[in-house]
């Protein structure tokens, strides 16, 4: 009887807590209880702090929120606020690259130290063939995972990475094959900004966010915008660092669930032959998983076609898939991140896509 009643007891102290998560979510339709059933799954792990969610069907775009934008702080996130992408940053870099790319400045082809001041005889594989382009985009150049890996290794500027990228040694090369970079996208960014005389941020606002009004997708904000800007929280709940803005190119933009919503339409659309470009396949076969610029392209196990890109830093940790066949994308931006928030925000994803097909069978449109 004694287990009976403490099962109870914890029963009904969980539901409890479940029940009492904060939500704007209005479940008026059958996708509002379906993003609330997945999005509750995800906030139930204790360590969560704040979840937006972003979707658009038929194109039309729905927004919910859930969680907190800080550990007691009962203040729910709302469309204002603001959060590190992480990775995600890196497909706004491999669109400036397609940019570059439709103006005739670049070639996927190209040696990369056409695009880099001073010598780089280390930048060549065994066989003296150069590091191209493509490699750096599609993550298969062989360079670091990152250069981070204390704070005394960290380049605290532009000379200090330049110098690590000089110390580069591509001895292990036997074929091309898949190994994720951080550095690889840092220096893409550097070399746009060679190359268009321009600062990062600059090359983003002038070819994407700009002409997309994403108005507060930013590496930066001042007041009173910044007071939107979300504190990010680590596996314990504990404030994170924020992510440094040097070499911004592999994961440093912040932006809100309406801009990246812009994004994702402009993605869908593949009305700009640069976007459309950054959706080719670089390395890998569609049906494994494929590489784009950034963009992992391949199917689910329903044979639903999509795009992806995810992200993550110290204290964030961020979801954008394309569903090119559904005409339908989705970001998911949380402000605490742990071993298992991947995974769990992917979970999120399945849910609302199988949403949407069954809103495209005629249930759930009420």
């Amino acid at each position: 009887m004694k287990k009976i009643m403490l099962f109870l007891t914890c029963l009904f102290a969980c539901t409890t807590l479940f029940a009492q998560l904060q939500s704007d979510n209005p479940m008026k339709t059958g996708m509002d209880s379906i993003v609330d059933k997945a999005a509750r799954a995800y906030m139930k792990d204790s360590a969560r702090v704040g979840l937006s969610i972003g979707y658009i069907t038929a194109g039309k775009s729905y927004l919910y929120n859930y969680g907190e934008t800080a550990p007691g702080s009962h203040q729910l996130p709302t469309a204002q606020s603001i959060y590190e992408i992480g990775s995600i940053t890196k497909t706004f870099t491999g669109l400036l690259v397609a940019h570059a790319i439709m103006e005739g400045k670049m070639k996927i082809t190209d040696d990369i130290r056409k695009y880099l001041p001073g010598n780089y005889p280390n930048l060549q594989y065994p066989n003296g063939s150069p590091v191209k382009l493509g490699y750096l985009l599609a993550h298969t150049a062989q360079f670091p995972y990152t250069f981070d890996t204390s704070p005394a290794t960290a380049p605290a500027n532009e000379a200090a990475f330049l110098q690590n990228i000089q110390a580069i040694h591509l001895d292990s090369l036997k074929t091309i094959r898949y190994s994720y970079s951080n550095v690889g996208y840092q220096l893409l960014g550097y070399m746009l900004e060679q190359l268009y005389h321009l600062s990062y941020m600059e090359l983003v606002r002038k070819y994407i966010t700009g002409p997309l009004q994403m108005e507060h997708t930013r590496l930066n904000y001042a007041a009173p915008e910044a007071a939107q800007l979300l504190q990010g929280y680590n596996p314990d709940r504990k404030a994170a660092p924020p992510t440094a803005s040097v070499l911004p190119g592999a994961g440093n933009l912040h932006s809100n669930t309406p801009d990246m919503l812009k994004y994702i339409q402009y993605q869908l659309a593949e009305n700009d032959p640069a976007v459309k470009l950054t959706h080719r396949i670089i390395y890998g076969n569609i049906d494994e998983d494929a590489i784009g610029f950034q963009w992992s392209v391949g199917k689910t196990r329903g044979w639903d076609y999509y795009t992806r890109a995810d992200g993550g830093t110290k204290g964030f940790r961020s979801f954008c898939v394309l569903y090119p066949d559904w005409q339908a994308g989705i970001i998911l931006l949380s402000n605490q991140t742990d071993n298992s928030a991947g995974g769990g925000l992917y979970g999120i994803t399945v849910a609302i896509l199988n949403g949407f097909k069954q809103q495209a069978a005629g249930f759930n449109h009420k």
